[in-house]
């Protein structure tokens, strides 16, 4: 165990007392602190976009007097942790607007009138700038230093002879490798440590930012995944080690690899699957003609209960007594919206007090469910382009996991709660608000209420609506947030040990000569 410690000091200490040290731990150090300067300025920003957000939407809310003009609204509340992570924190819908007649889905490109909308700057340039963030730097930076700390470990001391000046002692190979990780390991723990510690003062520096006890332990779980992943590049780089004989082939075939797996290895996984989809999405225009047809398919429908209650139209169905001059009063009309994918009707009654719309409401009860199961069909044709689009993307996330960066980076997503699957959780957590909502009205039988379409005997009944808690976009517990990062985690794990019992055993059968 002497041994072995003396061997870890040494490692630890001829690593620090280097140029390459200082160099790394500045450019590690200041490339964070720039990286948190920005995403806590954006962050800041959609905090205050999203409270002006809901602010506004409680206005609106207020203004509703009849059921039909209910559009209650979920928002995506900002994540902290995005601050280390940004993932998805900057792409897709941070508002979706729930109306019982419209499909809730999403296209690659912006659709009129589409229920789910972002806010904030849609500037390319700006969203890649704003990508880089503390993990990225840590994905970089960290492995390129883990490296060059590495590179040089057995190759670089055979070429200088140190190596067999301490072999030729009685000391075990396996000691000496184990040390020399350890050691290696133990010089870039500082660097990572402060530079987390940077980020995290200067996030907290933040009015805005406010970190509870699970987004510390989030925090803690983020710096383990990252230890494991820098010692994923430092085994890599100490098995080469081994394996060449010169330091300085064992650092071009490093960076070699390093640029392979740090920059190109992801890219080209996402162009291939790109290009050759294992999953063929339907065109937009198929996927429009799908969801005209079913919303002709509601028309027949509803215009078949029609006739069978002997109308033409809606309209129709309202009868008028006479006012006090003997004279009939009012009018009814309708005025209609109508796209591809949804279809909404608003009724105007004159002189409703004249009217007799007891058969209008009765229509009405059975009208607008039935629009409501017909924009749930529809939705499900407009689910599936986004649905084959996730499954390329998952097929191309696996390709990606072949390399360490692009594991660290899942894993890391996973744990922050910025990942791809948390975005998707809440459009569903959308979805299932509007289903609450549609709940509540056939509780209170809104559907054929008069309160409806008019005012004339009360506003609509909403003090007790359901609303979109920010719980609903809860991130998750640690636990949680663990097993579901599980997978890349063990990854990780598993490439700590192949690395090193692959360096242990080529180290055995080293040759001095």
């Amino acid at each position: 165990m002497h041994t072995l410690w003396l061997i870890i000091q040494r490692e630890f200490v001829s690593n620090v007392l280097t140029s390459r040290f200082m160099i790394g731990f500045l450019v590690c150090l200041l490339a964070t602190a720039v990286a948190v300067l920005v995403q806590v300025d954006d962050y800041e920003k959609r905090l205050t976009a999203y409270n002006t957000a809901v602010r506004e939407a409680k206005a609106e809310a207020r203004e509703w007097d009849l059921y039909a003009k209910i559009k209650p609204k979920a928002h995506r509340k900002p994540n902290p942790l995005g601050i280390f992570n940004v993932g998805t924190e900057n792409l897709g819908a941070n508002t979706v607007t729930v109306e019982l007649a419209k499909p809730i889905f999403e296209f690659s490109s912006p659709i009129w009138m589409a229920p789910t909308q972002k806010r904030g700057s849609d500037n390319p340039f700006l969203s890649m700038f704003l990508t880089v963030d503390v993990v990225f730097i840590f994905k970089i930076v960290l492995s390129a230093l883990a490296i060059l700390f590495a590179y040089n470990t057995i190759s670089g001391e055979r070429e200088d002879g140190t190596l067999k000046l301490v072999l030729s002692n009685s000391i075990p190979r396996d000691t000496v490798l184990l040390g020399k990780y350890l050691g290696g390991m133990l010089s870039l723990f500082p660097i990572v440590v402060v530079s987390l510690i940077v980020a995290l003062l200067m996030a907290l520096s933040s009015p805005a930012t406010a970190f509870d006890g699970n987004d510390m332990l989030h925090i803690l779980l983020i710096f383990g995944v990252s230890l494991l992943y820098v010692s994923t590049w430092y085994l890599l780089g100490l098995l080469l080690s081994v394996w060449t004989k010169e330091a300085a082939t064992t650092l071009i075939l490093s960076m070699f690899i390093w640029v392979i797996l740090t920059s190109v290895h992801s890219n080209v996984a996402t162009f291939a699957v790109a290009k050759f989809s294992p999953h063929k999405p339907q065109s937009k225009k198929e996927v429009f003609q799908q969801t005209s047809q079913v919303w002709n398919d509601f028309r027949k429908e509803r215009d078949a209960y029609l006739k069978k209650r002997g109308y033409d139209s809606p309209t129709k169905t309202v009868s008028w007594r006479r006012d006090a001059e003997g004279k009939k009063g009012g009018s009814a009309g309708t005025s209609s919206m109508a796209d591809d994918w949804f279809v909404t009707e608003s009724y105007h009654i004159g002189n409703i007090r004249y009217a007799d719309v007891s058969v209008l409401q009765e229509f009405l009860g059975y009208q607008e469910p039935l629009r409501i199961a017909y924009a749930d069909k529809a939705e499900a044709i407009l689910k599936k382009p986004g649905e084959e689009q996730e499954r390329n993307a998952k097929f191309a996330d696996a390709l990606a996991r072949i390399s360490f960066a692009d594991v660290y980076h899942f894993a890391v997503g996973a744990i922050a709660g910025t990942d791809r699957q948390s975005y998707n959780d809440f459009i569903e957590g959308a979805r299932t608000y509007k289903r609450e909502i549609v709940e509540y009205l056939k509780d209170k039988k809104a559907f054929s209420s008069r309160a409806w379409f008019s005012t004339d005997q009360g506003k609509a009944a909403l003090t007790d609506l359901p609303q979109y808690s920010e719980e609903r976009y809860r991130r998750l517990s640690v636990s949680q947030s663990f097993s579901r990062a599980a997978v890349d985690i063990l990854i990780l794990l598993a490439w700590n040990i192949v690395l090193f019992m692959a360096a242990y055993v080529s180290f055995l059968r080293y040759e001095l000569s």
